[in-house]
């Protein structure tokens, strides 16, 4: 599956509509649930198959809208309540329809604008005023039209950038003032230029994770960025484990985030695999990437432990749960004495000989 429309509310993820792996739009809900790891097909989004859509979590309810399907670019927007599992349609936008646009919410209002349809692309903004139920146009955005960028709406403040216009992928970023309703231009993007990944905000912090780079192919990892509004900065994390992901999904259930679907344009294939990466007070941390077979044994472990000889390994590094690195050991010795650690949980990453990076929990208990 890519373009999924995702988000999470409450103890729950959830995965709408998008493109399957055989190139069908969908209307199928899923909703995974993190205590279980499993997923669940609720009913179809009565909006009709679409791909290519925006949504988003808001105080406690899911908002979907926007997209293509059947030959056709929508305006609607549909509000998902989880007591009742039941969509509601709302007023249309009265815009233009299209298809990836953005799509931000910040004091009781919704945001969307930029996306293409059957003529180009767009650079056109509109807000939705939950209360009223009601949408009015605000300034464009004052760079280039273009479609697929990123945005996040971070500490009451929306932001939205980047993305494919023309023959060129962006790597400016604009901050939106809400207050006076007025677009501000803010500093550029510090990394590759960069369309069609996936974005979500964290402790008052904005994120944007993975996607295409400045030729609109796969980069070479899947980049995790974490951006302070406060100063207008950007901080390079963790890439996910792997090449980068054409059209992804993600969602950030308590401290922990899930990335899965997208297009992997290095290999041609459809993952099916999810990865986590679990926050710390800072917004950083640690991924974990499910396995088929364990790293290292045994776990728990009075503090001997040995790793498996299927790899080549080439570095080995021990991190507490804050993810502070607590030592390093060379990848050739296959055991190791971890005696001095506390009784814990702790992490363990290893790389490989080909630069892949694999991340388990062990628990010390003497």
């Amino acid at each position: 599956m890519h373009h999924p429309v995702t988000f999470a509310i409450g103890d729950y993820g959830y995965s709408v509509t998008g493109t399957s792996s055989f190139g069908a739009e969908t209307d199928e809900v899923y909703r995974y649930n993190p205590k279980t790891d499993s997923w669940a097909t609720m009913s179809e989004f009565p909006g009709g198959v679409r791909s290519f859509a925006i949504g988003l979590e808001y105080q406690g309810s899911g908002y979907l809208g926007f997209g293509a399907g059947s030959g056709q670019f929508h305006d609607d927007f549909w509000r998902f309540d989880t007591a009742t599992n039941q969509w509601t349609q709302l007023a249309d936008c009265g815009c233009v329809g299209r298809r990836h646009p953005a799509l931000m919410a910040a004091n009781g209002k919704i945001y969307v604008g930029l996306g293409n349809d059957n003529t180009g692309d767009l650079k056109d903004f509109w807000v939705y005023d939950i209360a009223s139920d009601s949408w009015s146009q605000l300034p464009d955005i004052p760079g280039p039209a273009r479609h697929h960028p990123f945005m996040f709406a971070t500490n009451g403040e929306v932001y939205a950038g980047m993305g494919h216009g023309g023959n060129f992928i962006f790597g400016d970023w604009y901050r939106f003032d809400t207050v006076n309703n007025n677009w501000q231009s803010m500093n550029s993007f510090p990394g590759e230029a960069r369309v069609a990944g996936t974005q979500f905000d964290h402790n008052g912090y904005g994120y944007v994770l993975s996607g295409d780079g400045d030729n609109h192919s796969f980069m070479s990892t899947g980049e995790m960025w974490q951006y302070e509004s406060s100063t207008d900065t950007w901080t390079q994390l963790d890439p996910h484990p792997g090449f980068s992901r054409w059209a992804p999904g993600s969602f950030v259930i308590g401290d922990t985030l899930y990335f899965f679907g997208g297009y992997n344009r290095a290999n041609q294939f459809f993952p099916t695999d999810m990865h986590k990466y679990f926050f710390n007070s800072n917004g950083i941390g640690l991924e974990e990437e499910s396995l088929a077979e364990a790293l290292f044994y045994p776990n728990p472990s009075n503090g001997n432990i040995q790793l498996t000889k299927s790899k080549e390994w080439k570095q080995v590094s021990i991190y507490d749960l804050r993810g502070q690195k607590v030592r390093s050991f060379s990848g050739d010795q296959h055991n190791l004495d971890l005696s001095f650690l506390d009784n814990a949980i702790y992490w363990i990453e290893s790389r490989d000989s080909e630069g892949e990076i694999y991340r388990d929990k062990i628990m010390i208990r003497k």
